[in-house]
């Protein structure tokens, strides 16, 4: 029996495929919680709106992957920085144009997304020298195992038939 060829899947199913991305919850709470702060408080969902723009811009326009992971770290600190602001708003809601229009604030709450996609880009190098460590460490703790026991049994442990005729720790009294 012939072999078939494997055909090449269509341009179009092709991107269907790509647009099949894994989906996060993360979108549809954002948009719940800003509704439900504007019920509560409408000056205190504008503030959420502004300052957690590079949250929301990150929900619509990012790929890749792993989108919902770069979502949730951007979104989180970029919550932790609106969070501060938000309390001050709800306390006095004619604060609100003076909280959005002071660069101090803005670059509080904009800079704590930056720090998420600090975070972003520079957690897998980190996590990747801690393991780098953690494995050479590791290696060297079954190194020493290894001279250990060809000590105590003898290099023909090891398989090698060069090795030198000699009699093992065992043999002579050692433990």
């Amino acid at each position: 029996m012939a072999k078939k060829k494997k055909q090449a899947t269509p341009m179009r199913m092709r991107r269907r495929m790509n647009q099949r991305q894994e989906m996060s919850a993360f979108g549809p709470l954002l948009v719940a919680g800003i509704i439900v702060i504007a019920i509560i408080n409408l000056s205190a969902a504008g503030l959420a709106v502004v300052g957690l723009a590079p949250t929301i811009v990150l929900g619509l326009t990012g790929k890749g992957q792993y989108k919902s992971e770069r979502l949730q770290c951007v979104g989180f600190m970029n919550f932790a920085g609106v969070l501060p602001f938000v309390g001050k708003v709800i306390d006095t809601p004619r604060d609100l144009v003076y909280i959005i229009t002071d660069p101090i604030n803005l670059a509080t709450m904009f800079g704590a997304s930056a720090i998420g996609y600090a975070l972003v880009h520079v957690g897998p190098m980190v996590a990747a020298m801690i393991l780098q460590s953690l494995s050479q460490e590791r290696i060297k703790n079954i190194n020493q195992q290894r001279q250990a026991l060809i000590e105590l049994w003898g290099a023909e442990v090891l398989g090698d038939k060069d090795a030198p005729d000699q009699e093992p720790g065992w043999a002579q009294g050692r433990r």
